[in-house]
């Protein structure tokens, strides 16, 4: 069976972990090569499928999208019997920083840290009004219901957190439902506005699409209270740019911690602000270079899932035959 990739990164590590009637080939950056290989993939290792891709994949049976997002996706470009499999794994280490950012923005380790060095005393009884703030009893807010807002749960259930959540499908989650005190939908802005308008940590952890992109606007930044902090660990374009950099400047919410961006290095290790707007100018931003879900631990875990869908495919394919 015949795996290519496009996502060269996963290459060696993901074709030591295949069975053996595996052929594994890194396709060529050439069109007319790539177009040749993709022809024969009956797996496609990638973050991107177009419809330009779809035309030339005649044999595929399964995407496998090493990242969790699958934005770059065309899911309308996927044949039919294509199986698309996205990367898990990731889970655990991005809720372990969301309360790490959670205790972070509360207590304002930063502002203190930064204050300490010049000798101020900001926080703590020296401080005076300098006051710092618990996440026992406050209230968690997450825009998305998935793998990642599962692992967040359990971990701000142990803080005596209540949660609350919106998700594109509340129906097909309806065995979780009691992991929250409020599961609303998506596709209702009065559900939407109020997990916003009620956190005082708002999380955004679901998948950019036509329906995410830029939910979080001025408007709804408004909802938010005055001391709430917004943690975004999904994609820069589920919140508008200049709208949180706004809200943030004029301290008409708390903080925020943001792991995903605007603008990214079109090579690795270029030079790259991540914004168009300065938000490295706040001290009320905790900002972090897309690596909340990158560990060891993870990739380790992600290798593994990927393998396992490509050579379960792989199997049964020696069992039935072609069209198993």
């Amino acid at each position: 069976m015949l795996v290519v990739t496009v996502d060269f990164m996963w290459h060696d590590a993901l074709a030591a972990l295949l069975a053996p009637s595996c052929t594994v080939r890194a396709a060529p950056k050439a069109a007319a090569e790539r177009d040749a290989a993709l022809a024969n993939a009956e797996v496609l290792v990638s973050a991107v499928f177009t419809h330009a891709m779809a035309a030339v994949c005649k044999q595929l049976r399964l995407l496998v999208c090493p990242p969790a997002g699958t934005e770059r996706i065309d899911r309308a470009a996927l044949p039919n019997g294509v199986r698309l499999e996205n990367g898990t794994g990731h889970e655990i280490p991005m809720a372990e920083y969301v309360m790490g950012c959670c205790v972070a923005l509360r207590q304002h380790l930063l502002q203190g840290d930064a204050a300490l060095r010049r000798g101020r005393w900001t926080y703590g009884f020296q401080g005076g009004d300098g006051m710092q703030s618990e996440l026992y009893g406050s209230r968690l807010g997450l825009i998305g219901f998935g793998g990642i807002a599962h692992e967040i749960i359990v971990r701000a259930t142990a803080f005596g957190m209540t949660c609350s959540a919106v998700t594109m499908h509340p129906a097909a989650h309806a065995t979780r439902a009691g992991e929250v005190a409020f599961l609303g939908s998506l596709e209702r802005a009065d559900d939407i506005d109020r997990v916003v308008g009620s956190a005082d940590q708002l999380v955004i952890c679901c998948e950019l699409s036509a329906t995410t992109k830029g939910l979080m606007d001025a408007r709804r930044l408004r909802l938010m209270k005055p001391n709430a902090v917004l943690i975004n660990v999904a994609r820069g374009g589920i919140v508008v740019e200049a709208d949180l950099f706004d809200a943030l400047k004029e301290r008409r919410i708390a903080g925020a911690a943001l792991d995903v961006w605007y603008r990214y290095p079109q090579e690795p290790k270029d030079e790259c602000l991540p914004a168009g707007v300065p938000f490295w100018e706040l001290d009320n931003v905790i900002m972090t270079p897309h690596a909340s879900g990158w560990t060891e631990a993870a990739k380790k875990r992600r290798l593994e899932a990927m393998a396992r869908a490509i050579n379960e495919l792989a199997h049964a394919e020696a069992l039935y035959g072609r069209h198993s």
